[in-house]
Order: structure tokens, then sequence, then C-alpha cells
């Protein structure tokens, strides 16, 4: 992939993105909070899904589009529709 399509992946608006480091998640794209439990968290990215699992999560911060999520985390999912993959 070419530095150019790199760049415009990286911002693709409906995509998600996610930054983990320690026990701190930054999620961007977020468009709806699916589930939100003490253990899980999904939300809707526009076109997919993300999910993190873990113990004691929390959301910290939600604002423009961007989810801060502290906790002991032990998983990071993501996940298409199944009309995504009939296209």
């Amino acid at each position: 992939m070419a530095i150019k399509d790199e760049l415009l992946f990286d911002f693709a608006v409906n995509m998600p993105r996610v930054l983990l480091s320690g026990n701190t998640v930054i999620l961007d794209n977020v468009k709806k909070i699916v589930l939100l439990s003490e253990t899980q968290i999904i939300v809707h990215n526009g076109q997919r899904f993300t999910s993190v699992g873990g113990k004691g999560l929390v959301i910290k911060e939600l604002k423009d589009e961007r989810m801060l999520i502290t906790g002991d985390m032990e998983q990071l999912q993501f996940y298409g529709t199944l009309q995504e993959d009939k296209g």
C-alpha cells in the first residue's frame, strides 16, 4: 500500500481506529454504543463494530466520536456486518 493510500485509510470516517496502551484504550469513529458492561463494551463505527473485553472497564470520556476506556483489557475484536460480506 502506498503512503498516500495509507494516510487516506487512516482518516476513513466510518472505519474503527484503536490506540491501546497499558490499561487505556482510545476508540475513534464511535457512532453508537451497542453494549456497555463492566466486562465488555461494544461500539458501532459506521460499517463495523469494535468490542473491548476485560475487567473493570470504565468509559472515562466520550466526546467528538472518541471514547477513552480504562480497565484491565483482555480482548479486542472487530466485526463486520452480513450485508458487507454479501457485497
